[in-house]
Order: C-alpha cells, then sequence, then structure tokens
C-alpha cells in the first residue's frame, strides 16, 4: 500500500468519535443535528476517497472509539475488518468453515425432540400423542426467543466488526433479560395450557398427558433462551464449533438420561422422565458452553456483569430487530403446522406421507440456514467495520452459495425418493405418495426454501429484520396459504395443492429478499450500523 493511501485511510480513521459526540447530544434538536452531520461526514468520505482500493478499507472510526486496553490487545491476530479487502475465494472457504460445524449442531439439536418421541413411544399410543403435541407446542413457544435472539445477528457481530468488544456481551446481556421477561407469559401458558388445549384434544389421559409435559418444560425455558443468545456470542467472533462440541458431548448424555428416567426399573418414573431428562440437558448444554468460553476460547469479549439499569437500555433498538425476527421464523413455523392440519382431514395415508415429506423437509432445511447463519455473521462483521466492498463480496458469495447448497439438497432428495420414502415406512400406498410429492415438487421448491434461508440472513446482517418479516408474513398468510386451500380443497389437489400453495409462497419469498439485497443502499445500511455500534443513545433504525 502506498504512502498516500496509507495517509488517507489514517486520516478517515482520525476524522471523528461517535462515541464522543453522542455523549453531548441529549436533546431530540441535538440528535437531528448529529444525523445531520455523520450525513455530511459520510459524503465527504465518499467524495474524497472513491476508488476501489480504498473503498474496501472504509471506516467511520469503528477501531478507535470504545476500546479499552483489554479490546485492542483481543484484536490482535484477528481479521480487521474495516481494512479487508476481500474476495470471493477467501469468503467462501469462510462460509463452508464457519457452516459445516452449525450443520451438525442443528441436526444434533433436532434430534432431541426424537429421542422423546422414541423412549416415549413404546410406552403407549396416548404416551406417544401427548408427547408430539407437547413438543409441537414448545417448538412454536421456543421459537419466539429464538427470534428474539435473531438480533443478535445483526447487534453482537456489527459491534464485533466495529472493534467494539466490550459491546458484544452487553447486547447478549440485554437480549437475556428481554428474552426472559418475555418468557414469563409464555411460562403461564405453559402451566395452564390445558384450559385452552382441552378444545383441540378431546382424549382427557392426552390432554393430562400433554400439560404434564409443558408444566415440566417451563424449567427448560431459561436454559434455552441462555443457550441461544450465548451461543450469538461466540458466532459473532467467528467461534462456530463450540456449540457443535457441547451438543457432541450433550446428545448421548441425553439419550442416556432419558432411557433411564423413562425405562429404569429402579430409578424411572415413565412418561415425566422425557421431559424432565431434556431439561436437564440444557441445563448441562450452557454449563458446557460457559466453560468452553472461560477455558478455551470467546471471553475476550467478556466484559463483566452489566448493570441493573443497563441492562434495560437501548430495548428500542433491541425491539425493532427482534420483533420482525419473531415474525420471520414463527410465519413459516406455523405454515407448516398448518399443512400437516389440513392433511390430517385428508385421510391417513396423506397425514403419514405429509409427517415425513415435512419431517425430512425440516431436516435439509438445516443445510441452507447454517449458511445463512454463517452469512449473517460475516456479512455483519465487514458492515460493522463500514467496510462496503468486502461486504458486498461476501453478500454476492453468500447468495451463491445459497442457491448451491439448496439446489444440491433437491438434486438428493429427488435422486433417492424411493429409498428416503421406505426409511419411514413399508406401506405401499404411503411410500408412493411420499415419492410423488418429492418427485419433483418438493425437491424444486428445497432449492427457494434454501434461497430464501440464505437472503433472510443476509437481510439479518444488514439490519432489516423488518422487511424479511413483512415478507415472510405476506408471503405466507396473504399469498401462499390462501391459494394452498383453493388448490387443496377446492380443485382437490390435497397433498399437492398444499405444497404449491406454500411453494410458491417460498418462491416469492427467495425472489423477493433477494431484488430486495441486490438493490440495497449500503451507503444508508453503514450510516445506521454506525449509530447502532456507536450510540448510547436508544436509535431504533
Amino acid at each position: 500500500m502506498g504512502q498516500d493511501d496509507g495517509s488517507d485511510v489514517a486520516s478517515i480513521n482520525s476524522s471523528r468519535s461517535l462515541p464522543s459526540t453522542l455523549s453531548s447530544l441529549p436533546t431530540s434538536e441535538d440528535q437531528e443535528s448529529f444525523h445531520s452531520w455523520l450525513q455530511e461526514e459520510h459524503a465527504r468520505r465518499y467524495s474524497a476517497i472513491n476508488d476501489n482500493d480504498s473503498l474496501g478499507r472504509r471506516s467511520y472510526g469503528s477501531r478507535s472509539t470504545r476500546q479499552s486496553g483489554k479490546t485492542g490487545q483481543s484484536l490482535v491476530g484477528v481479521e480487521d475488518f474495516s481494512r479487508l479487502r476481500t474476495n470471493y475465494s477467501r469468503e467462501g472457504k469462510m462460509l463452508l468453515r464457519y457452516s459445516l460445524p452449525l450443520i451438525v449442531t442443528f441436526v444434533l439439536e433436532h434430534f432431541f425432540s426424537i429421542v422423546c418421541l422414541l423412549v416415549v413411544g413404546h410406552l403407549g399410543k396416548n404416551e406417544l400423542a401427548a408427547v408430539s403435541l407437547g413438543s409441537m407446542t414448545s417448538t412454536i413457544s421456543l421459537a419466539i426467543f429464538e427470534g428474539i435472539a435473531t438480533a443478535l445477528d445483526t447487534l453482537c457481530p456489527q459491534a464485533y466488526g466495529a472493534g467494539n468488544l466490550d459491546m458484544v456481551s452487553t447486547h447478549v446481556q440485554r437480549c437475556m433479560m428481554f428474552s426472559m421477561l418475555i418468557f414469563i407469559p409464555v411460562a403461564l401458558f405453559w402451566w395452564n395450557s390445558h384450559y385452552l388445549l382441552r378444545y383441540v384434544i378431546q382424549e382427557q389421559q392426552v390432554l393430562e398427558l400433554t400439560s404434564l409435559f409443558l408444566r415440566i418444560f417451563i424449567l427448560g425455558g431459561p436454559p434455552y433462551i441462555f443457550f441461544e443468545c450465548f451461543k450469538r456470542f461466540l458466532q459473532a467472533q467467528g467461534i462456530f464449533e463450540a456449540g457443535t462440541g457441547v451438543l457432541f458431548v450433550s446428545a448421548p448424555i441425553n439419550i442416556a438420561l432419558s432411557w433411564f428416567l423413562v425405562w429404569n426399573k429402579t430409578y424411572g418414573i415413565g412418561y415425566a422422565g422425557a421431559p424432565i431428562a431434556t431439561v436437564i440437558n440444557f441445563w448441562v448444554m450452557d454449563i458446557l458452553l460457559v466453560l468452553y468460553t472461560v477455558f478455551i476460547d470467546g471471553k475476550q469479549c467478556w466484559n463483566g456483569f452489566c448493570s441493573f439499569s443497563d441492562l434495560f437500555r437501548k430495548w428500542g433498538q433491541l425491539s425493532h430487530l427482534a420483533v420482525p425476527g419473531i415474525v420471520m421464523l414463527e410465519s413459516e413455523y406455523v405454515a407448516y403446522e398448518i399443512m400437516t392440519l389440513f392433511a390430517s382431514y385428508f385421510g391417513t395415508v396423506e397425514l403419514a406421507a405429509q409427517s415425513a415429506v415435512g419431517s425430512i423437509a425440516s431436516l435439509t432445511y438445516m443445510v441452507p440456514f447454517a449458511v445463512s447463519i454463517a452469512a449473517s455473521t460475516r456479512i455483519a462483521n465487514f458492515i460493522g467495520g463500514q467496510n462496503i466492498f468486502s461486504a458486498q463480496k461476501a453478500t454476492n458469495m453468500s447468495l451463491v452459495l445459497g442457491l448451491c447448497v439448496a439446489t444440491l439438497n433437491g438434486l438428493v432428495l429427488w435422486s433417492a425418493k424411493g429409498f428416503i420414502a421406505r426409511l419411514f415406512t413399508k406401506d405401499d400406498d404411503v411410500v408412493a405418495l411420499i415419492e410423488s410429492l418429492l418427485n419433483p415438487l418438493v425437491s424444486v421448491l428445497q432449492i427457494f426454501d434454501g434461497a430464501a434461508s440464505v437472503a433472510s440472513g443476509v437481510l439479518r446482517a444488514q439490519g432489516q429484520q423488518k422487511i424479511g418479516g413483512v415478507i415472510n408474513f405476506l408471503s405466507y398468510y396473504a399469498f401462499g396459504l390462501p391459494l394452498a386451500l383453493v388448490l387443496s380443497e377446492i380443485l382437490d389437489l390435497k397433498l399437492f395443492g398444499l405444497w404449491i400453495g406454500i411453494g410458491s409462497g417460498m418462491v416469492l419469498i427467495s425472489l423477493s429478499e433477494t431484488i430486495f439485497i441486490l438493490s440495497s443502499d449500503w451507503d444508508a445500511i453503514m450510516m445506521k450500523a454506525g449509530l447502532m455500534n456507536d450510540s448510547d443513545s436508544d436509535v431504533s433504525v
């Protein structure tokens, strides 16, 4: 790098200090003045340095403002997201490196509910029905907190990329407190679920067992929230293998403990042992994740526990990202459950086939979803470092890689349709219907579902969850589900109508989000990131 180029970068880095500026802006008039100043500063920099080489290293003072001595030391030996001029090859390798452990993590997490079904299923049909309904209800409820945690997919990687390492732990603790307050009404619903579920469940024993499952699961809510938030604390630092290692240890513990508490002749307690084992396993996962952070990697971003008052600051910013994040996740979760409900009216064969195909689609979805998380973290790191050039490179590579893995998913389902169908059942009618759905309808839809997943990750990195939430909700509930109802009921296409309708929603989501991303105003995104990372005010952008 030439001397002039280096001096330009140095000039940029020393031109302002956002935190010191904002600390003197307590009034609304001053806040408006700050916005005007930031836009002028932004225009000045981009007019002063407009060649591509400098574009890759622009920084809004990202390393200079909120750094302690610990922060400065922790940056040694890691990527400088404000200056790194990346390329497609590098980003492809980084995304694969991040994604592979995540795929294993998600598959192992998915395995916990299967263990419950397998262990309890041999107790009787009522017990199996109850644990299925309890798992479905808890999954939909816990998705709320997974949606809230998506706010950290924006806040933590951007703070880390900006060099504000102390803020990474602060964001996580605020999100935990926010989630725990939201969990209170969820816990009350679980405790009193029998009052509502009695209108859905006719069998009294199934109702009582489902209510028991949810009451026990209340103790699993806090550790689940902690795991989802703290996992993102590590992912923001590029530490993706921690969750995989934790689950490799906890998964066998879960299997052994579930069998012991349900089936052991001396200490087994029957049905209740399954949810108790899952709750214990959630706490074990938390302990292992903390031990990993303390003794292996990740503690460099921990700045101690926040003060009580600090935990409740900037909740406007957090909720601005969390609420649409919930909508994005719940839209698809609930849409799939509605499909299963519709399928139950078509007959036993259709319900069995839908359950199998839905399980397959959920499992294969883990692959592009892993790419989505990796992409969200990587792009947000560059956005936090105010590095437009590298953020755009990472975005383009993410979209391409997402399309590739989604296409691979579709090819696998199409080519192995017969083998997959026979894994679930030996019934010829069900096997034939599964094969018909996979060839080619559901296989093709895998491409759009995977592409939509990665595009949603890019939107989270940009802090554009609101756009994703609106697109997902309207695509499924204003278009996809009504179309599915018409095709399946009125035109009598049954399962094919359901999948065509929901699949049309997936197509609309993937195309809409991709178009929005490709037309992104990166200058505005960088300014918003500067406000979120450097402002002491409760800015919602």
